[in-house]
């Protein structure tokens, strides 16, 4: 087996890091805006972590237009995926790559608050990962409360996530370090919250494709139920 120096894994991390944001995503969404959106200090504070890594600061949100094949705005973020800590020489056959998704959401227009919310997922994911929340990483058919209204406006319903694999993009994709999973994020409101904790998430995916409210996250439509 070969072993690899700092600098060789360097160079490895730093492929994978290329693979995924100018080979993977850009098969997946098309074109990208010019502008990221890293994740700050301020945000770990708010979830109260003081103490911030500065290899958190390097994941980031990405934003990409509409195009000839989707007529909506698509975020998603980058870096979950990135095998911290990780050698080459000890990847194993169908692991995961870094905490092993990541995650994307849609709107109908351009959306400062699909960037928050994907930032602070992401930061809950990182924090849940290093110990410092209790809980366990965001899988599919998770539903998960925001706190207050999705684009911050008192005329919006919707106020909470529902986590799911999507069926209109690949469910995710493969890099040297290991299997990525992508996770689609669709707001929901608390009377649809109260449906899936009745009925389950998946009683509400029906609900929501027969309305067809996914992929897409409208703040202001109406809820299903």
């Amino acid at each position: 087996m070969q072993a690899y120096d700092e600098e060789s894994r360097r160079i490895w991390f730093e492929k994978i890091w290329i693979e995924r944001e100018e080979h993977v995503y850009p098969a997946i969404f098309g074109t990208f805006s010019e502008k990221i959106f890293p994740l700050a200090a301020p945000l770990f504070h708010q979830l109260g972590c003081n103490a911030v890594d500065l290899s958190w600061l390097t994941h980031a949100v990405l934003e990409s237009p509409p195009q000839p094949n989707r007529p909506n705005w698509a975020y998603v973020t980058t870096a979950l995926s990135n095998p911290w800590g990780i050698h080459p020489q000890d990847i194993q056959p169908g692991q995961y790559s870094g905490l092993g998704c990541e995650l994307v959401m849609q709107s109908p227009h351009r959306a400062a608050w699909c960037v928050r919310v994907l930032q602070w997922l992401a930061a809950v994911n990182i924090l849940t990962a290093s110990g410092k929340l209790h809980g366990e990483l965001i899988e599919p058919l998770d539903r998960i409360a925001l706190g207050g209204p999705l684009d911050g406006l008192p005329t919006c319903h919707i106020r909470n996530v529902l986590v799911y694999t999507p069926d209109h993009i690949p469910t995710g994709f493969d890099l040297a370090s290991g299997r990525v999973d992508l996770l689609l994020c669709v707001g929901i409101t608390d009377a649809e919250m109260a449906f899936a904790q009745a009925q389950s998430s998946e009683g509400l995916l029906k609900l929501l494709r027969h309305y067809q409210y996914l992929p897409v996250t409208d703040p202001d439509r109406p809820s299903s139920v």
